[in-house]
């Protein structure tokens, strides 16, 4: 990959630019040959036209494929993945942060972010601009030398898969059993020493627990073309994605269903597994903590999930986790625009912002202020 794009695009290109350049010097020196010949004249400006056409659609390909930098929500245009190929780094525990060590320092406590791509920062070039970062950043300013902050989030994981991740990492027999190998391709069996860690939901996770979701994933992988030139291309693959969004039921009706799922039983079994995640952390001495990450394109007087978000508040608040919503730190900024682009509806760099000053002063008070108090 250069630049995010493959070899055979790259090869691909050159080859028709450079058959581009010999049949406009080919059509030009024929339009100077049959100047005096009508016919053959005209047949030859339309061959000109047409060149012109292309030239036009290949300047759009082009701009599309290295200058278009953007996401989309779903990660499925071949615009969006030259960006994943060009922002991503990860470390080599497989994560987009710096490497894990499994035992901080003495002294040093570790506090660790858990979630989907909303944490994760897709849509966000630097990694210093996600809220996992800022909070970094400020809880060392405020506590220096004390805390070590990691982004352990996957785009798109679900409660399932996180819950799953974090009782991996901090539970010695459980990485005996799966058989965890470290880098080089040892037994594992050492789990990482989390003091706090924080998981933070996107209103998507709920996913694993609704009935037929698997089946809405498999039909959008299908949507992936086949033919020349909407497989291989950036302006004609992005087009094809944004109609097919466009014209698909299960994408148009995706956040009414998530509404419903939380409304029933699905809503139910994630409140359940919350709880499974506390009791797994309080288990090995880490203090479990909830922050709520509302839908920012739906965000707003009528934001359809406000219910959903008192659910989970409540539900925490009765079983003793900590949990903050985000929503009402993000709402009144709306109108800035909190959201990556058009066709991205994850938190942008300005949304990242917001949630961290909101988390230093909210869920992370004690942390910030010094007076947190470690698990027993």
């Amino acid at each position: 990959m250069v630049y995010g794009l493959s070899w055979e695009y790259l090869a691909g290109m050159a080859a028709w630019l450079i058959a581009g350049f010999f049949a406009a010097r080919q059509l030009l020196l024929w339009r100077q040959k049959f100047k005096a010949r009508p016919a053959r004249s005209r047949t030859v400006n339309a061959g000109l036209s047409l060149w012109m056409l292309l030239a036009a659609l290949t300047g759009l390909e082009l701009f599309f494929a290295v200058f278009y930098d953007q996401s989309d929500s779903f990660n499925m245009s071949n615009v969006s993945k030259a960006w994943y190929e060009r922002h991503v780094v990860r470390n080599s525990d497989g994560f987009r942060d710096h490497p894990l060590v499994k035992v901080a320092p003495a002294g040093v406590r570790q506090l660790w972010f858990c979630g989907d791509s909303f944490t994760f920062g897709h849509g966000v070039k630097r990694v210093a601009d996600r809220f996992t970062d800022r909070v970094a950043v400020a809880l060392d300013k405020a506590q220096p030398g004390q805390y070590l902050v990691s982004n352990v989030a996957e785009a798109g994981a679900n409660i399932a898969q996180i819950e799953n991740m974090l009782k991996l990492s901090i539970d010695a027999d459980l990485r005996r059993k799966t058989e965890v190998t470290d880098i080089e391709g040892r037994p594992d069996p050492i789990p990482f020493k989390v003091d706090v860690a924080v998981y933070v939901i996107c209103l998507n996770d709920v996913e694993p627990y609704v009935p037929g979701n698997e089946e809405r994933y498999t039909k959008m992988g299908q949507w992936q073309p086949q033919t020349f030139p909407f497989r291989g291309t950036y302006f004609f693959n992005f087009l094809y994605f944004r109609y097919y969004q466009s014209r698909q039921a299960g994408v148009q009706n995706y956040y009414g269903d998530l509404v419903e799922a939380y409304a029933g039983r699905p809503g139910q079994r994630l409140l359940s597994t919350i709880d499974k995640m506390r009791d797994a952390c309080a288990e090995h001495g880490t203090d479990f903590r909830v922050a709520i990450f509302p839908f920012l394109h739906t965000l707003g007087p009528n934001y359809p999930f406000a219910a959903t978000h008192k659910l989970i508040v409540e539900h925490c608040q009765e079983a003793g986790i900590p949990v903050q919503d985000l929503a009402p730190a993000l709402a009144p900024h709306v109108k800035e625009g909190l959201v990556c682009n058009r066709f991205d509806a994850h938190p942008n760099e300005r949304a990242h912002a917001l949630a961290a000053e909101a988390l230093e002063t909210g869920l992370l008070k004690d942390l910030m202020s010094g007076t947190f108090k470690p698990a027993k």
